[in-house]
């Protein structure tokens, strides 16, 4: 008699689940690292544009239209720098709900397997007693026999 988990459907289909998280976390996270990325790079433009304003002013001469547009385009882009910041924080939020689904798919699974185990265990033991008595009895039959 061979070993059958009855909940075996329930632990193909918990583990199946598990891997939809897996993927949709990965997903998530790399759609923060991309946000992430953005940021940086937006704040790497920042700090270029200051290094441009400040070699401008050190040139000197008539550089007002120049400075202006800088200045303009700081303006404007710490508030799209405001923005992405809270596009980072809501992905963020994403991720770590993401992450708590997997993490309770990953437990939900991890439950079902220890019971297989378990149950595979109580077979193991079952039928070890079974063959035991399989054993005795043959030994029986064969002493009467030969007896």
């Amino acid at each position: 008699m061979k070993f059958k988990f009855p909940l075996q459907k329930v632990l193909e289909h918990r583990k199946v689940v598990e891997n939809i998280a897996q993927k949709n976390f990965q997903d998530a996270v790399a759609v923060l690292n991309e946000y992430q990325t953005k940021l940086d790079k937006m704040r790497q433009d920042i700090l270029d544009a200051q290094a441009r304003a400040g070699s401008l002013v050190q040139a000197g001469g008539a550089q007002g239209p120049a400075l202006s547009q800088i200045h303009e385009f700081l303006k404007g882009h710490k508030i799209r720098i405001q923005q992405q910041e809270q596009n980072v924080h809501e992905i963020e939020k994403i991720v770590e709900a993401k992450r708590e689904i997997l993490r309770q798919a990953a437990l939900d699974y991890k439950i079902m397997e220890k019971a297989r185990e378990n149950q595979f265990e109580e077979y193991k033991a079952e039928r070890k007693i079974q063959d035991q008595k399989e054993a005795d009895e043959q030994s029986i039959l064969r002493f009467k026999k030969n007896g």
